[in-house]
């Protein structure tokens, strides 16, 4: 583990990944199906069925396209260089700005959000919005960092002391909980999800997480340490995956 301090980010989700949002993309194209876990488990929660219109905030290079078929997949972003990437591979992703998105009110069959919000410090305006475009009886699946977790720390201090622009942020708690009720929202679900990231071998999956999360300031030899201290892996046969974990709140209005 590290004794130094870890650096601490100031910068809001838009402005870190107009900084370091192609890093992240070339992470996801070089192996696409690393975080395939992650996608398919809040899919499942959402209970996705043909026919629905699915909202996904924020949509970074519209990944979850590749988890949904059938369905009507609108992605919202703040950052123009996630935009312009999902716009390249033919994806529909909308900027916002301001916390209002463009989307009229009572569109939505579900809305999705994975591991965006513990860069945005006040949630309540975000889950406003998700209510106000969600039809009645649809359903807001948000799944993000839990503040007491090894996932925060790996984040907060390995990340951060590896990454130009740090990393900190506001992760799912009580407060999460509290801004979801002020948000007109009833909690239905409440959950950890526990799950792999995979990839070939202990080097591709190292070299996934640092360009995922723009350690420039390490190697991928380092790297892999700092997932094995952290995190944890298990070796799959012919995969390696670390351990990952996010907390789901699931909701409806």
């Amino acid at each position: 583990m590290l004794d130094a301090t870890p650096t601490v980010s100031a910068l809001d989700y838009r402005d870190i990944f107009e900084l370091r949002g192609r890093l992240y993309h070339q992470a996801m194209q070089k192996v696409p199906n690393a975080r395939d876990n992650e996608f398919l488990n809040v899919v499942r929660e959402a209970r996705i069925t043909p026919g629905m219109t699915v909202v996904d905030v924020p949509s970074g290079g519209a990944y979850m396209s590749r988890h949904l078929s059938d369905v009507e997949l609108i992605g919202l972003e703040t950052s123009q260089t996630f935009a312009e990437l999902a716009t390249a591979r033919a994806q529909n992703v909308l900027l916002y700005e301001n916390n209002q998105f463009p989307l009229k009110d009572a569109c939505a069959d579900r809305v999705l959000s994975i591991a965006g919000l513990h860069h945005v410090r006040d949630k309540c305006e975000i889950f406003l919005e998700m209510r106000r475009i969600l039809n009645p009886g649809g359903r807001i699946l948000v799944a993000d960092v839990a503040e007491d977790s090894f996932v925060r720390r790996f984040l907060d201090d390995f990340v951060g002391h590896y990454c130009e622009t740090g990393h900190s942020g506001w992760y799912f708690g009580a407060s999460t909980r509290a801004e979801l009720h002020d948000a007109g929202l009833n909690i239905i679900g409440d959950k950890r999800l526990d799950y792999l990231w995979c990839a070939q071998d202990m080097e591709q999956l190292a070299d996934f997480c640092r360009l995922l999360f723009g350690m420039t300031l390490a190697d991928t030899s380092t790297v892999a340490d700092g997932i094995r201290n952290y995190l944890g892996i298990r070796e799959l046969g012919h995969q390696v995956g670390l351990n990952w974990q996010l907390h789901c709140f699931a909701c409806e209005s």
